[in-house]
């Protein structure tokens, strides 16, 4: 080159660029991968770089228009350009995923596969800056999160590097303007529909205002961190080796360690094991379940047990949904248990309680069912409004609420009606408030569930057969 390449803006780090091998930059055509791609190209030669864009197709004309200007960006640098098309609203759809999290797996897979097909050898480029590492330690900090969490977004990553993870957002825009580079802008990152934009417009400039070092600041704060964590895992690891046996883990060695030594042990052991979506609630519950023995349910179907002083891991067995036709009296259910219809007169209901009790919660006004009944477990798009309550809910969050184990709810009874399958009856909660028993009410009928008394002692419950009111949980 006759002219030496302008420097990088403050704070950039190219010193662990891989020697060899294949870069695939992200590429968005935003301002931060833009100056990204251009400090890459007047360090490394144009055949190692790559620009990999994705139209995630979520914006339309914005997303197409992007896509053109990173497209015409890798032709004016002389660097190859590798471009997908995905539908990620439809794949989050399929996955049950939501839009950013979809994203970002179609993204790092679209890397990942072109790193693959270029021999493996080299590394995958972000343009994260310091900013973006403050708002994900600021979002992290809010919702609660481990030692892991607040470390904010790591520098380097396996085969994941950000050399621009030092370099404020400010200090990017600078490099652009001043070397003459356009770049496109996503109208998204401008709303404050999404939590990281309202902390990149309202948490960051006030904590810049107090203190206009506090990105540096921040970055200290996630090294050091980090560097905490490493030394943890290290330890922790260590801890994992002596507590391991054939089937689990020993309970004593883990037992003798320190709590948040043992803790992190128990990630890495779920995470040997294949269960990446643990939480800080579930390492509680197994930190709990080394003191009292039993069993607890994991993400993914997971049941961990703890028996004989030995913590192992297995799959729980997915209930069995069902479907079939109840009448008054007894109807034997698949699970064991026992759905009761009992009906009764309203003098009747007047001797047994208080007409305003709210232990009619379980008696439904017989005259207001049309159809036929209906038993059955849940299915999707299951909504009910319980007596007392205002506002549906799903019943996932109607179980949740009441902290209704995971592995117990697919075994919940539900009682519809009719042609619509409207639920009349959810065990646990009650009868649904449209059905309930009034003072115009003349014949009732009581809804209760049983189930043999074994089963119940073995699932962790109460020595008492009937479910009324509220779940024995």
């Amino acid at each position: 080159m006759s002219e030496p390449w302008p420097k990088p803006p403050l704070g950039a780090d190219f010193s662990f660029l891989p020697p060899r091998g294949i870069l695939v930059v992200g590429f968005s055509g935003g301002a931060d991968s833009t100056a990204l791609a251009h400090c890459l190209a007047g360090r490394v030669r144009p055949e190692r770089l790559l620009l990999a864009h994705i139209n995630h197709g979520l914006r339309g004309q914005e997303a197409e228009r992007d896509e053109a200007f990173a497209r015409e960006f890798a032709r004016q640098q002389g660097l190859r350009f590798a471009l997908l098309r995905a539908d990620v609203a439809k794949l989050a759809k399929e996955r049950r995923q939501g839009l950013e999290e979809c994203g970002r797996q179609v993204r790092y897979g679209f890397w990942e596969r072109l790193l693959a097909e270029a021999g493996g050898e080299g590394a995958i480029l972000t343009a994260h800056n310091a900013d973006d590492n403050a708002e994900t330690m600021l979002l992290n900090f809010a919702r609660g999160t481990s030692l892991s969490g607040i470390c904010g977004i790591p520098a380097r990553r396996g085969k994941v590097l950000r050399p621009f993870l030092g370099v404020s957002r400010a200090a990017i825009e600078d490099y652009c303007r001043e070397n003459g580079l356009h770049y496109v802008t996503d109208s998204t990152n401008l709303t404050e529909e999404f939590r990281r934009n309202q902390a990149r417009h309202k948490l960051l400039p006030v904590l810049k205002e107090w203190n206009p070092r506090f990105l540096e600041a921040a970055s200290r704060t996630s090294e050091t961190l980090r560097e905490t964590q490493a030394f943890l895992e290290q330890e922790a690891q260590k801890l994992l080796e002596r507590a391991k046996a054939s089937g689990g883990l020993w309970v004593s060695p883990l037992k003798e360690a320190h709590p948040a030594l043992r803790r992190e042990a128990l990630r890495l052991w779920l995470l040997e094991q294949g269960s990446p979506q643990v939480q800080y609630l579930h390492l509680q519950e197994l930190m709990a379940l080394l003191e009292t023995g039993g069993r607890r349910s994991l993400p993914g179907g997971g049941l961990a047990e703890c028996a004989q002083g030995m913590l192992s891991l297995g799959k729980q067995e997915k209930p069995k949904g069902f479907r079939l036709p109840a009448a008054l009296g007894k109807t034997p259910l698949p699970n064991g248990k026992v759905l009761l219809l009992e009906e009764k007169t309203r003098e009747a209901l007047e001797k047994e309680q208080n007409f305003h009790n709210l232990l009619f919660k379980n008696s439904f006004d017989y005259d207001t069912i049309k159809g036929t009944f209906l038993v059955r477990t849940r299915e999707p798009g299951d909504r009910f409004l319980p007596v007392g309550r205002q506002g549906s809910r799903s019943l996932k969050q109607l179980f949740q609420e009441q902290k209704i184990p995971a592995s117990k709810r697919g075994e919940m009874v539900l009682l519809v009606c009719g042609k619509e399958e409207e639920l009349v009856f959810c065990e646990g909660f009650g009868v649904s408030r449209k059905f309930r028993v009034t003072e115009k009410t003349t014949r009732a009928v009581t809804a209760q569930v049983t189930g043999p008394l074994e089963k119940m002692e073995r699932d962790g419950c109460e020595d008492e057969a009937v479910f009324g009111n509220a779940p024995r949980y």
